[in-house]
């Protein structure tokens, strides 16, 4: 539990901004849910995850941990740091596997829990802007994510499969999607590209004072990255998700998920699960992207099999294809 000072502060503050009160009291189980940087979605996701919990499961304190992102939560819950985390369908199978950026890991420790929505990648300029498609990147100053996040990953292999090299044909700005949108709104970044889930908090602020344009990311693009990065799939930001955007955006993305260590026992991890989806109504008034959520579609995004605890709250509401996803993530 390094990080619990750091989580309950942050998770206060988040809790205090939805309305809520928090109140601290003894509890037999922590759960430390690592996120991203405090503004981005995953945050608001697991402090209103982290509230729901502590408001109805007896015995739990949860917090929601501000983190560098996916890429660092696996790591800190492979080093105790964490009890769950969101990460992606690729992260969260390569670190269940003990391969990719975890081999050499103990495999079979970090479990699936809860799907929410995908990550789509965002490659967003103001709309004055010259960059209407990608190659207008070339010599641009292009703001990537932050380090320890998957989002900066995902930049990187966009960038390299385009040909374009950092500092030689564009100028990288490695900060996190809070940065970045006060960048583009001050005219020192010319671009920013961030893969998360739509709408994003940030970019929700930029266009209340700004008028952006997200670029389209072609077929082309999509099935070149796929031949190297399989877990990609197609996908579409929707016309009007950002103030001025009225088109549908072509783009890509990835499986967006909520793992959890192995380690927490059952019951727990049951009383939370019932709780989030008997909450679900309350959540989405915290985020869109919890109205998306159901039985229909709590297997998506998934790269790793679910903790019992988790199997047996989905058993019981009947969700649909839960034997045959236990028969394929069981091989």
């Amino acid at each position: 539990m390094k990080l619990a000072h750091k989580a309950a502060i942050a998770a206060t503050s988040m809790f205090l901004a939805l309305g809520a009160t928090v109140q601290a009291r003894a509890a037999d189980q922590y759960v430390s849910i690592g996120s991203c940087p405090i503004g981005c979605t995953a945050y608001t996701w697991s402090a209103g995850i982290a509230e729901v919990i502590n408001k109805n499961v007896q015995g739990v304190q949860a917090t929601a941990e501000e983190t560098k992102g996916y890429v660092q939560n696996i790591k800190l819950m492979q080093g105790g740091d964490l009890e769950a985390a969101m990460a992606t369908s690729l992260s969260a199978y390569d670190a269940y596997h003990a391969s990719g950026n975890y081999k050499g890991t103990e495999p079979g420790q970090i479990m699936s829990w809860l799907s929410i929505a995908p990550v789509a990648m965002h490659v967003i300029t103001r709309a004055e802007s010259d960059i209407k498609t990608l190659e207008d990147l070339k010599g641009k100053r292009v703001g990537m994510g932050q380090p320890g996040g998957t989002s900066m990953l995902d930049a990187d292999a966009l960038m390299a499969h385009l040909g374009l090299e950092p500092d030689k044909d564009f100028e990288p700005f490695r900060v996190r999607l809070g940065n970045m949108a006060d960048m583009l709104a001050d005219k020192n970044l010319d671009a920013a590209m961030w893969n998360g889930s739509f709408p994003l908090p940030p970019l929700i602020k930029l266009v209340s004072q700004h008028d952006i344009r997200l670029i389209p990311v072609e077929d082309a693009v999509v099935e070149g990255l796929r031949e190297k990065y399989p877990p990609y799939f197609r996908l579409s930001i929707p016309a009007d998700t950002y103030k001025g955007v009225a088109g549908e955006t072509p783009t890509y993305g990835l499986g967006n998920a909520l793992v959890i260590s192995k380690k927490i026992p059952e019951d727990i991890v049951y009383g939370m699960t019932k709780a989030i989806f008997e909450e679900l109504e309350y959540l989405g008034g915290v985020h869109p992207a919890f109205k998306r959520v159901g039985k229909d579609s709590v297997l998506n995004g998934f790269g790793a099999p679910l903790h019992p605890g988790a199997l047996k709250y989905y058993r019981e509401i009947g969700v649909p294809g839960i034997e045959d996803f236990v028969k394929q993530t069981s091989q």
